[in-house]
């Protein structure tokens, strides 16, 4: 044990003497440390751990905000399939729906004298009454067919009207199997009323898949 004799008064002490717990070489306390290179590490980051941080922007330059659900879908919806397909499809549904409203106004005025190849002299009044009724709903169909492609605002409405054509073609089919043949008109209408309202629909499907695929596309790039 040193002496106070040992040590003269108002002489102070050597602070670059090694403190108790100092590990040897590192600097005495009191004096700064070395600068070195050193990682800026963030809050609860273990040394050496990589930081999951994205890509950072230039300092001062705001980073790009991402585009949200609504803005990505206004402009999807801004793209759309070349007017000509849908223009030509929506002609197309507008002349069959004049066509059958003008047969079924053709019927609906002469009645059952308006078939070809009868020859009726006094046809029932029962009869006549159904087949002007059914003659209306022929011009309710031309009129639904023709609202859809002039508006188009009623698309899924037209696998509806295309199936009441589609079942009336399935009628006349009965009724040839059980009434007989009937006049060659009647088979071409026949023919017509199975086949068109299907090759519709496909045409409808296949104009509206090219549009989703052109707007993927186009939302991409």
């Amino acid at each position: 044990m040193s002496s106070p004799e040992n040590h003269p008064a108002g002489k102070p002490q050597d602070s670059t003497r090694p403190v108790s717990g100092d590990k040897p070489g590192a600097p005495a306390t009191g004096q700064p440390r070395a600068a070195g290179p050193q990682t800026p590490s963030q809050p609860g980051t273990p040394a050496g751990a990589k930081s999951t941080a994205g890509p950072q922007t230039a300092a001062g330059t705001p980073s790009p905000a991402p585009k949200s659900a609504a803005t990505s879908g206004k402009e999807t919806a801004k793209t759309k399939s070349p007017k000509g397909e849908w223009g030509v499809f929506r002609t197309v549904v507008v002349l069959v729906g004049l066509v059958l409203a003008g047969f079924g106004a053709y019927y609906l005025i002469t009645g059952t004298s308006g078939l070809p190849d009868t020859d009726i002299s006094g046809p029932s009044p029962t009869l006549e009454s159904q087949f002007r009724f059914f003659a209306a709903m022929m011009v309710g169909v031309g009129a639904a067919f023709i609202t859809i492609g002039v508006k188009f605002e009623w698309a899924n409405m037209l696998w509806m009207v295309c199936l009441m054509v589609f079942i009336g073609g399935i009628g006349r089919v009965l009724s040839w199997a059980f009434s007989g043949t009937p006049h060659f008109l009647m088979i071409i209408l026949m023919v017509i009323e199975l086949a068109f309202p299907a090759a519709l629909l496909v045409w409808h499907r296949y104009i509206a898949k090219t549009t989703e695929i052109r707007n993927e596309y186009a939302a991409r790039g």
